[in-house]
């Protein structure tokens, strides 16, 4: 009987180890037959590698260098690559760029990012992940929280968290304490974000119990595996949703919707609500909603926190990574530094007061000419993602197939030395005579274009000028680490290593 039973078990395993390797024989001349999918069509392509395709790097290197390199190695106009075994395209020119984001818009609508309503609603439902037509309407209703008058209302609180940020800067100088930049700005952006949809007036940067900095902490610190998280959400969607992964991080998420909810409840029980923030705006689209749920009973409270969640990490993330890059030019660029201090010590006695107004801080052409000018050389979010959702005749050449993951290369286009020479010189120059919202000719496209392009463009411009205001009014910054910034492997945005450092000197 035991004899029969090991002879029985002999032959299991080898049918076992038989099945594995003609599966595996089977999936290995499958990619293989895929990998030669640019090859067949004439396009320049990376050789890509078994099963990981173009992905090898992951993890070692971030996308931002990744996509640098590539440019480097590619400068052609559009290139192939493979997110393991898929066919994706690179276009890397500004004339590219423009037909895709904007002139043939209606053949990528959708971004590629991973995004499934079933297993993580918060994170497929929010103006970044989400599809038509939830994404358009959920577009419309969300612009009015951006205009003139509403960034003026909150231009007093920017200027109050801006001086804390002082103080905090102040207070660890004295104490010998390391200042790491992209932390210290995540805790700026979200004391201000706090308020802006919560309306709490909570700090981080002054110590106090600031609930929000721990989701934002948890949404924008990239350990190996939120890294890894991240960018298959990005890269490789079908792996996200075979694992089953989060867009924000479990702990993040429900840390906010409890806060969420917490904020709602109380307003409805006090009858008073706050004109100014992200919570009242959705209360409000929520009882005007006509979007169907299509069955799904939680739809409309998961849209709710679904936006309130995505702008707490674009406001965070972006923003801390400008203002870290953009001190770390001035304090190697002393003359601009300067002038730039002269500039904000200027305006003040102009206007005659202590602290600048939204009029004020937009007034500044070379403070926003050193903003944008780092935007260009560092486009925090380094590719625009679409998917092909009809077939799209590209040029003479390429056909670009349904279903189809097209990058736009921010940084090829940004580095371009037909259009910026010298592109890797901080020149902030270049456009001290641009106005805010001019793309020129969709050769600066830091925050995206056409329809799709980032809702909170202004608001972030403003915190970074009104935190940069103060910091100029208040020290000198010197070179803290080599000129040549090291990026975050672990991070899909751009985050410089390590935090970032600085010295900053008083000025008073």
């Amino acid at each position: 009987m035991d004899l029969s039973i090991a002879v029985i078990l002999g032959y299991l395993i080898k049918f076992l180890l038989i099945s594995a390797v003609a599966v595996l024989t089977v999936v290995y001349f499958y990619i293989r037959h895929n990998h030669g999918y640019w090859k067949k069509r004439g396009i320049p392509y990376e050789k890509p590698m078994p099963f990981v395709g173009s992905l090898s790097f992951l993890m070692r290197k971030s996308w931002y260098d990744y996509l640098s390199d590539f440019a480097k190695k590619f400068p052609q106009e559009y290139v192939g690559m493979f997110l393991g075994h898929k066919p994706a395209l690179i276009v890397q020119s500004a004339r590219l760029a423009r037909n895709i984001l904007v002139r043939d818009f209606e053949h990528f609508e959708d971004r590629y990012i991973y995004a499934s309503r079933s297993t993580d609603p918060i994170g497929s439902l929010n103006l970044l992940t989400a599809k038509n037509p939830i994404w358009s309407y959920m577009r419309r209703e969300m612009t009015p929280m951006f205009t003139s008058a509403r960034l003026k209302m909150i231009t007093e609180l920017m200027n109050g968290n801006a001086q804390e940020l002082v103080k905090k800067i102040k207070r660890d100088t004295e104490d010998h304490k390391e200042i790491k930049l992209k932390e210290i700005f995540s805790m700026y952006t979200s004391d201000t974000v706090a308020y802006t949809i919560f309306g709490l007036r909570m700090s981080a940067l002054s110590g106090g119990d600031c609930p929000l900095w721990y989701i934002t902490n948890n949404m924008v610190r990239f350990t190996f595996w939120r890294g890894l998280e991240f960018t298959l959400h990005f890269l490789v969607p079908v792996m996200a949703r075979i694992m089953r992964l989060r867009f924000f991080s479990n702990k993040a998420t429900e840390y906010a919707r409890n806060m969420f909810w917490s904020v709602v409840n109380e307003r409805k029980e006090k009858g008073q609500y706050e004109e100014r923030d992200l919570v009242n705006r959705l209360l409000v689209m929520k009882e005007n909603m006509t979007l169907p749920t299509d069955g799904d009973p939680n739809l409309h409270d998961n849209l709710m926190l679904a936006q309130a969640c995505v702008f707490v990490i674009g406001s965070v993330d972006t923003s801390s990574t400008t203002l870290s890059l953009c001190l770390h030019e001035l304090a190697y660029h002393p003359e601009i530094q300067d002038e730039v201090i002269a500039e904000v010590e200027r305006t003040h006695q102009e206007t005659g007061k202590e602290v600048l107004e939204f009029e004020d801080l937009l007034g500044m052409k070379l403070l926003t000419a050193c903003i944008l000018e780092t935007l260009r050389k560092y486009p925090p979010v380094p590719h625009l993602d679409r998917i092909c959702i009809k077939e799209y005749k590209l040029d003479d050449k390429l056909v670009v197939e349904k279903g189809t993951p097209v990058f736009v290369n921010v940084g090829a286009i940004h580095h371009d030395p037909q259009n910026y020479p010298e592109p890797m010189e901080w020149r902030p120059e270049r456009f001290i005579a641009s106005q805010e919202g001019d793309n020129r000719q969709f050769t600066f496209i830091p925050f995206g274009e056409g329809p799709r392009f980032c809702i909170g463009k202004r608001y972030g411009m403003l915190q970074v000028r009104a935190a940069l205001a103060q910091l100029m009014r208040n020290f000198r910054v010197e070179p803290h680490n080599p000129y040549d910034v090291e990026s975050d492997p672990y991070a899909l945005t751009l985050a410089p290593a390590r935090g970032g450092r600085v010295k900053f000197i008083p000025r008073t």
